[in-house]
């Protein structure tokens, strides 16, 4: 299954560097996964170069399911930017292996706007201030800091002729409210993956530890290595300066 979806296996061996930094990217996808995919259970961990791929990630439904609610959606955003969030957490920068990952979460984000009616989950301050207009004021901030995230995500290059995203993705991209929406949604999704990641970043040292040994990892080997590090999902304050990436 393995070699049908993502390639052969190419008889390459990475410097060791770059195959820490791999094993890290892909980390991050797996223990976001487990922190915000409930319905996901992972079933590959690899770092042998399949294609154009040098790492690869694959989780599966523990249920099959054919319709999604928004905060599903979101959780699916925040695993895919996970492992740009990873290494900006080591490395304070981020790689060209990260182009996939930008373009599948812009067009999904664009696509929650344009076609699903969905907009950027509410910020809730509620009790931090004394009077609404405060409250209110540091809202909009927040809104633009979220929104200066995501247009520097944002992937902005047509999904393709023939897809079904097409429509919506032109759509958006030529409207300012739904692209600021849509920007919103990346940069909250980001906020929560950068997070998540600097908060549980001895459990991603774990997990990239064991890939870098083995390689690659399938079904139970990386359940179980996931239920013996066990990320925990973020505590965070919007308004601590210190929570917000620096992208």
């Amino acid at each position: 299954m393995t070699t049908i979806e993502t390639g052969t296996a190419q008889g390459v061996e990475y410097v060791p560097e770059e195959t820490r930094a791999v094993a890290l990217h892909e980390a991050g996808h797996a223990v976001g996964s487990y922190l915000f995919q409930e319905n996901v259970e992972a079933t590959r961990l690899t770092v042998r170069k399949r294609g154009s791929a040098l790492g690869h990630f694959q989780g599966a439904e523990k249920e099959e399911r054919f319709s999604a609610w928004q905060s599903e959606v979101m959780g699916n955003l925040v695993m895919t930017l996970a492992a740009m969030a990873t290494e900006h957490v080591f490395y304070d920068e981020n790689s060209v292996g990260v182009g996939g990952d930008v373009h599948s979460a812009s067009t999904r984000a664009l696509v929650m706007v344009g076609a699903s009616a969905m907009g950027p989950p509410p910020i809730d301050l509620s009790g931090r201030f004394d009077n609404d207009e405060d409250e209110e004021a540091a809202r909009e901030r927040l809104e633009q800091q979220f929104e200066r995230i995501g247009n520097r995500i944002i992937h902005r290059s047509d999904p393709g002729a023939g897809s079904p995203y097409a429509e919506s993705f032109t759509g958006v991209m030529s409207d300012p409210f739904k692209r600021k929406m849509a920007a919103q949604i990346l940069g909250q999704a980001y906020y929560q993956a950068y997070n998540a990641m600097r908060q549980n970043r001895p459990a991603l040292e774990r997990v990239a530890d064991a890939l870098v040994e083995k390689r690659e990892l399938h079904g139970d080997e990386v359940v179980d290595l996931l239920e013996e590090v066990r990320p925990v999902k973020p505590s965070v304050d919007l308004l601590d300066r210190a929570s917000w990436p620096k992208l």
